[in-house]
């Protein structure tokens, strides 16, 4: 049975295995710890989800692979070692070293042959195939496409070329001027981001004087992962942002008898609560805001799934997200978000809450800030947030007439993406949030 390196998050592609607590030939059962990872986002321990004895390590301590990649292997009781995996093992090592020039009889062959592709095809997969499987197409797939070039480029560095189409002639230049005879999945990867990067960006590098700067810290993972994700965003979503200033005051008198009623427990409720179930309460006549840009066509979702942005003690952000959280009462809400918010901070989140978010929020109301405008998370289409609560002079209308008065006033801001919908429906959207906080029956949900 094959280990296979789990996803701990929507956007993670990789993890590194941080320790191992089996050996190779250790007995394991099921629910005992195998190997702790560390993702961009997160650590964990992977427990055994069989009893067995481990018979191969594929990935040591350090070491990093892919979502999907075999980690290692178990035998699992009368089970013998798993010939096909060492013969595949062989035949990989052997194509690899295969040069990738063809002779003219061979090209002959490959083509007579692919006339015939459509007898006996065998078209069930094996009971060990799952998605996460890497399919390994014949390099005679190939051979049209790649024609006869003199550098070399393993199976998998092959297939991602001829799916890119990319450019022979350039390719081959590009890694002879940088000397490379062959090609690996990371070196092709790297050329295909060359060739997406406007030139402009390129040659524009920031510039800066060495004998300023005395000092440096190094990124850690969860900021290079969030430049990473917020870099995509930017440059390929046209971005709009709406804000409007909401009247806090009303919330006030209910958090009041909530603190009353509650004052032989520790309990807190802040304004992020009734911000993210007012979120939840409009969502319903707005459903555009929660879903997911697809070139043609929206994909909504009928679950709000709520994804809040934690700060890790200014070493990072991360988003966990709270699933179905259209179907919880403001205290419902509240407790999920506190319960979030605190294991997010001791790390102690599961693995299914760190992806699936439909819409997610930011508070910077706790850092006094007046107006932030965020950037939105795809393949959600927006995002909203809001800042610091202050006692303002504002203008009163009643039928006495107008007067002056001081409320608790905050700004709501959303950015969102201008593919997804109009800044009509984004207003419109925001002000059905700001009435409900101001205007909500929230003792009904107390």
């Amino acid at each position: 049975m094959k280990i296979l390196m789990p996803q701990l998050g929507e956007t993670v592609t990789e993890g590194t295995i941080s320790k191992w607590h089996k050996k190779v030939g250790d007995l394991v059962k099921k629910g005992e710890v195998l190997f702790e990872i560390e993702t961009d986002k997160t650590s964990m321990e992977i427990p055994a989800i069989s009893d067995g004895k481990i018979s191969k390590i594929h990935i040591k301590e350090g070491e990093t692979s892919s979502v999907g990649a075999v980690v290692a292997s178990i035998l699992r009781e009368n089970e013998e070692e798993d010939l096909e995996e060492k013969k595949s093992e062989n035949t990989e090592i052997n194509i690899q070293k295969e040069e990738l020039t063809l002779s003219k009889s061979s090209k002959e062959s490959i083509i007579a042959s692919q006339q015939d592709i459509h007898q006996n095809v065998d078209t069930d997969s094996p009971d060990w195939f799952t998605y996460l499987n890497e399919v390994l197409t014949p390099k005679e797939n190939y051979v049209q496409f790649i024609g006869d070039i003199d550098i070399k480029l393993t199976p998998l560095a092959k297939r991602i070329a001829a799916n890119e189409r990319l450019n022979l002639d350039q390719l081959v230049d590009y890694f002879k001027n940088h000397k490379k005879r062959r090609v690996n999945r990371k070196a092709i990867d790297e050329f295909i981001s060359l060739q997406s990067t406007p030139s402009n960006v390129q040659d524009n590098k920031v510039k800066y004087d060495t004998s300023v700067y005395d000092d440096k810290v190094t990124l850690n993972r969860i900021r290079r992962t969030t430049g990473q994700r917020l870099s995509q965003s930017w440059p390929q979503i046209p971005q709009a942002y709406q804000a409007v200033e909401v009247n806090f005051s009303n919330l006030d008198k209910v958090r009041a008898i909530l603190k009353e009623k509650n004052a032989d427990i520790n309990f807190k409720i802040s304004y992020l609560s009734f911000v993210s179930r007012a979120i939840t309460i409009a969502i319903n006549n707005f459903p555009l805001v929660n879903a997911c840009f697809n070139e043609k066509e929206l994909l909504l979702s009928s679950s709000v799934n709520l994804a809040i942005a934690v700060d890790l003690n200014f070493k990072g952000l991360i988003v966990p997200v709270i699933k179905n959280a259209e179907k919880n009462n403001l205290l419902e809400l509240n407790d999920k978000i506190n319960d979030l918010v605190l294991r997010a901070q001791t790390n102690k989140l599961s693995q299914e809450e760190y992806f699936g978010g439909t819409y997610t929020i930011s508070n910077n109301g706790s850092m006094g800030t007046y107006m932030t405008a965020p950037i939105v998370n795809p393949p959600q289409v927006a995002i909203m947030s809001f800042d610091g609560i202050n006692k303002k002079p504002v203008i009163i209308e009643d039928e006495t007439g107008d007067t002056i008065g001081i409320r608790k006033i905050g700004v709501l801001g959303q950015s969102f993406d201008h593919r997804a919908f109009d800044g009509a429906y984004a207003a419109s959207f925001l002000k059905e949030v700001s009435k409900i906080i101001e205007q909500y029956d929230w003792q009904s949900e107390i």
